[in-house]
């Protein structure tokens, strides 16, 4: 018999059945829904950040108008950046972000920067929906990882260990057909379905969560469509090692079932509790402490700078001048910041340091493995977060001086001042460069593929003409 008779002959088989094309609907239908939340989620997120931007030009716009009119609190560089204004920074929206949240709800994508210490915007980012993050996100990424090898496992547990059950096999050699080739066109046949399916299914998800389709959105939809068709294969090869070698089919659905938790459920787990342990977090109690702490320390320095004030201007009564008064917050600011850069950048670090552990863990699970490329190809793994973090923070940087020389030298804003105001421009992630960087996690699962399959080829060999495995285990 013909290859292709042999395929033909599979696919009418599973059309007929029904359950496993309901089954694969169902699966594409709750792809695309994922994407459709994503895209909401997204959205909103991008409306927030686009009302502030807004917000934040007209402020300026009315700023500059009411310096040239000659307001006072416009003009005083003090008050405009201590008090009146701060600028909304956003992260770059990424391609296909809206698939894979990833840590997208745990970092933040938009910091209000103002002449204040960095450590005013940076540690007011905490979630806004614990119950949420709980749970997790519901995203194509989430369906990719975890229901994809169910749907795998569902089609294939039994392609060997049923049809020897069923006496295909040995039909089929009785025929004269070998068995071997007529389990590898089954199992062809079944994979090749479920390939479709899974591309289909993630091309109408990235269809519904893109709104502007680039060439940058090109290389990461194919990179996603690669990074899915090679986990697809690995569990694809899992269920047809762990067929051959089953005694019953019910013992095959169990030792699937089995592989699926512990690769999927449990490692990631410990990978995760792996590099918390290894690389633990500062204490946000010590940043805590610290910052009330510096914050006394600076407010007492400011009183002892008040009294000199009026020390040496006896003839002055009430408030020191606006002048005064934002040199002197300028001041503590500064050593407020000082005091608690240290934890800052601990945890800073810690976040680097726990990246590149799960970085190297990742090749002990092919769900955190293919979770982390997923994530990666768009940009939601924490590594376009860290790369928007330090451009914030030298944002920061240029935008306090901007003011703070102004204050320190007593100079007055100028209309023309508030058109010359830092601009901020947030870190790009390249699609080519994201599928570069998921070649070497792919290629490493490719390997895995290719050795479980060389291990099915020489299984399948070993069937004998009666279509019984001569390794399995004999019925008594």
């Amino acid at each position: 018999m013909r290859s292709w008779d042999l395929l033909a002959a599979e696919f009418n088989l599973l059309r007929r059945e029904g359950v496993v094309a309901g089954v694969l609907l169902g699966f594409m239908v709750t792809v695309v829904a994922a994407g459709f939340v994503g895209r909401v989620s997204i959205d909103d997120r991008r409306a927030t950040a686009d009302a502030a931007l807004q917000e934040y030009r007209q402020l300026v716009e009315s700023l500059a108008n009411q310096a040239a009119a000659g307001s006072d609190t416009a003009r005083s560089a003090g008050a405009v950046a201590f008090s009146v204004l701060s600028v909304p920074v956003v992260k770059a929206q990424t391609a296909l972000e809206a698939l894979a949240i990833g840590q997208g709800d745990l970092l933040a994508d938009t910091y209000f920067v103002t002449a204040r210490g960095a450590y005013h915007f940076l540690t007011r980012t905490d979630p806004d929906n614990a119950l949420r993050f709980t749970v997790g996100s519901f995203d194509v990424a989430f369906l990719v990882i975890w229901v994809l090898p169910l749907l795998v496992i569902g089609v294939l547990f039994d392609v060997v260990v049923g049809e020897r059950e069923r006496g295909v096999l040995a039909l089929a050699a009785v025929a004269g057909a070998s068995p071997a080739r007529f389990v590898w066109h089954k199992w062809c046949a079944r994979v090749l379905v479920l390939g479709v399916s899974c591309w289909i299914s993630i091309v109408l998800a990235a269809a519904v969560a893109e709104t502007s389709w680039t060439a940058t959105t090109a290389w990461v939809i194919t990179g996603w469509l690669l990074v899915a068709t090679v986990y697809l294969l690995f569990w694809a090869a899992l269920a047809l090692w762990i067929s051959l070698r089953a005694s019953t089919t019910e013992s095959a659905a169990m030792q699937c079932a089995g592989a699926w938790l512990l690769l999927v459920v449990l490692t990631p787990a410990l990978t995760n509790v792996g590099a918390s342990s290894v690389v633990p977090p500062p204490s946000r109690v010590e940043l805590t402490a610290a910052l009330r702490e510096a914050t006394e320390q600076a407010d007492k320095q400011i009183a002892s700078e008040r009294e000199q004030w009026f020390f040496d201007h006896p003839d002055i009564k009430g408030e020191m001048d606006r002048q005064a008064y934002y040199q002197t917050v300028a001041r503590s600011e500064a050593g407020i910041e000082q005091a608690v850069a240290p934890l800052l950048e601990r945890f800073a670090d810690t976040a680097n340091d726990q990246r590149r552990i799960v970085g190297l863990l990742k090749y002990l699970s092919p769900g955190t493995l293919t979770f982390q490329t997923l994530t990666g190809l768009s940009g939601t793994d924490g590594r376009v977060h860290a790369e928007f973090r330090a451009a914030t923070t030298e944002f920061h940087g240029r935008w306090k001086d901007f003011f703070v020389t102004r204050i320190e030298r007593g100079t007055a804003l100028e209309k023309e001042d508030f058109a010359r105001l830092p601009l901020f421009v947030s870190p790009r992630l390249g699609g080519g460069e994201a599928l570069v960087a998921a070649v070497m996690p792919m290629v490493a699962l490719l390997v895995l593929v290719s050795a479980l399959l060389a291990l099915c080829t020489r299984r399948l060999g070993a069937l004998a003409v009666t279509g019984r495995d001569r390794h399995a285990p004999q019925e008594r």
